[in-house]
């Protein structure tokens, strides 16, 4: 096998087809736009979020800064072992630095998403002749990044430490240096303080592609000392923390750690995981999905031996990367490490151009573009977003008109990008999902404040600067008022707990929200019908549709 540091694909002087931005100056231009459109909407209480974001990622750090404990994450007044700390620590710093709040919180996800944008570039680059930018464009313009970005989750952040790791790695095959070595072993380590051993599984596929494909076995033989000095490097990242962990909580630590893998249900075939499981992934990179399968197909097709072989590691990481996913419960936001190798595909399907290229680049116009009109068209009819929806649609039928044209795809990716930042940026959050009224902070004062049964409002803890845990009728001391928030669904079984509980109940405020359930996209109330939906369209009013939300002032009668 020819070994890889003689491989064409390792030119890196060359520009792409965009013409004008130098291999050097791709990075930055990439961090630019992503930033430009990942950022917008972070700091709203109703931009896009999920529960796990709302009842954990925000409220973790909380607890840690009211507990003073900054080597143990904390929730609900117990310790939180099942994830590392690594995003904690991040959040943290920003709520002691800035104040809680949620920019403090998201601004991670934010950067997490330019740097895997940044990565995607750099990647291409490394391996094909290209400035990688298109690379980098279509990873910042992706529904998968686009959505995670506003979030302060873990996934991002976790894709971003261990695809920098795999680019390391790849820039060690070429230049044999130990600083390269060094760099992967460090985000390869960083990603297991992210999210746990789910890093090295994504690494671990990428050096088995590497393998079989690009020829990696000479450089190791000759230099595989340096991977030693990496794995050393990623114990010393990675084994302080659990160690501590089992020195505080014993026994505790390692029955967490089990409960969690038992979640994930490995070896288990289900019936339509390999469906999920490779929707998930493809959908991340959506709307480039169409020129990912294209370019898988083709990686086995294309003459040039160079090209070929970086296209079959491409191929083959992201084979490898995917089917494990069939035999586990998982969520596709599990599978984010996949998009830059989906992206850098996607990237050198279309920089050649062509009529085939054309065709694919137009379908996904096409598609994107009906979706941006149906968006525009929605937030019109119930009077939202005054003219931004209009400008949703210029946009859209500008990229449809960039890719009808057959102009270099970067134009079309870009102008994709922008409809994403204005859609999930500026008209989702005109919605009002998860709105909080002005006056509940002032109304609750400081009394103590709870939720009951569903974690609702979902932004009430970043709002009043402190977590609000679930309610425990068992725990509220005799003559304390405190403050919970029901669901007017839950309200009368509540009610009924209270009375047996011994408990004066005495509302004090109310109002309607919607508010996301488990993903950002269902928000209606949990009972809402057809019907209701026919209704709002008829009167052009979202009113019927939203949960409504009460604040009952509880106190538990002093024993006589």
């Amino acid at each position: 096998m020819t070994s890889v540091t003689d491989q064409p694909f390792h030119t890196r002087s060359a520009t792409s087809g965009a013409g004008v931005v130098s291999a050097r100056r791709a990075p930055w231009w990439v961090a630019l736009f992503g930033f430009l459109v990942l950022f917008p909407s972070i700091w709203s209480d109703s931009s896009v979020t999920g529960s796990d974001e709302y009842t954990l990622s925000l409220r973790t750090p909380m607890e840690m800064l009211e507990h003073g404990h900054w080597l143990t994450p904390w929730l609900d007044n117990q310790p939180r072992l099942r994830k590392p700390p690594l995003m904690y620590w991040l959040v943290l710093v920003n709520y002691k630095v800035f104040g809680v709040g949620l920019v403090a919180a998201r601004i991670w996800g934010v950067l997490s998403g330019v740097g895997l944008s940044v990565v995607s570039c750099l990647t291409h680059r490394e391996l094909f002749r290209s400035n990688g930018l298109l690379a980098g464009l279509i990873t910042a313009s992706c529904i998968g990044v686009a959505a995670q970005a506003r979030q302060a989750m873990l996934d991002l952040p976790l894709a971003f430490f261990v695809s920098l790791s795999v680019f390391c790695g790849l820039r060690w095959l070429r230049t044999g240096t130990l600083r390269d070595a060094v760099a992967s072993g460090t985000c390869l380590g960083l990603s297991f303080l992210t999210k746990g051993p789910i890093g090295f599984f994504f690494f671990g596929t990428a050096a088995v592609a590497a393998l079989l494909c690009l020829g990696a076995v000479p450089r190791l033989r000759k230099q595989g000392t340096h991977w030693i000095v990496a794995a050393a490097i990623v114990a010393w990242i990675t084994v302080p923390w659990p160690l501590a962990m089992k020195q505080l909580w014993g026994d505790r630590f390692a029955q967490i750690l089990g409960e969690e893998l038992a979640a994930r249900d490995f070896g288990r075939w289900h019936g339509m995981a390999p469906v999920s499981a490779l929707g998930g992934a493809l959908g991340l990179i959506a709307p480039w999905t169409p020129m990912v399968l294209v370019a898988a197909v083709q990686a086995f097709r294309v003459r040039n031996p160079g090209p070929v072989a970086a296209r079959r590691w491409l191929v083959t990481a992201l084979g490898l990367s995917i089917v494990p996913f069939f035999f586990m419960t998982t969520f596709e936001r599990y599978m984010l490490a996949v998009v830059p190798i989906e992206a850098v595909l996607a990237a050198e399907w279309l920089e050649p151009g062509g009529q085939a290229q054309r065709w694919t680049l137009l379908f996904a116009a096409v598609v994107f573009s009906l979706a941006g009109l149906l968006a525009g068209a929605f937030f019109l009819w119930f009077h939202l977003g005054g003219v931004l929806p209009v400008v949703v649609w210029l946009l859209a039928a500008a990229s449809l008109v960039t890719a009808w044209r057959g102009t270099h795809p970067t134009r079309s990716v870009a102008l994709t990008g922008l409809v994403l930042a204005l859609v999930m940026g500026g008209l989702y959050p005109l919605l009002g999902l998860n709105h909080l009224p002005d006056s509940v902070p002032a109304l609750l004062g400081n009394r103590p404040v709870f939720v009951y049964d569903r974690a609702q409002p979902a932004m009430l803890s970043p709002k009043l600067g402190r977590s609000v845990q679930k309610f425990r009728a068992d725990t509220l001391p005799p003559e304390t008022p405190a403050v919970v928030f029901v669901d007017d669904s839950a309200l009368d079984l509540f009610r009924s707990q209270m009375d047996q509980s011994g408990i004066r109940v005495q509302e004090v405020t109310r109002f309607k929200t919607f508010y996301s359930r488990q993903v950002w996209i269902r928000f209606t109330r949990p009972d809402a019908t057809a019907e209701d939906w026919h209704r709002a369209f008829r009167d052009r009013s979202l009113e019927g549709l939203k949960s409504e939300l009460i604040g009952l002032e509880v106190i538990r009668k002093a024993s006589s």
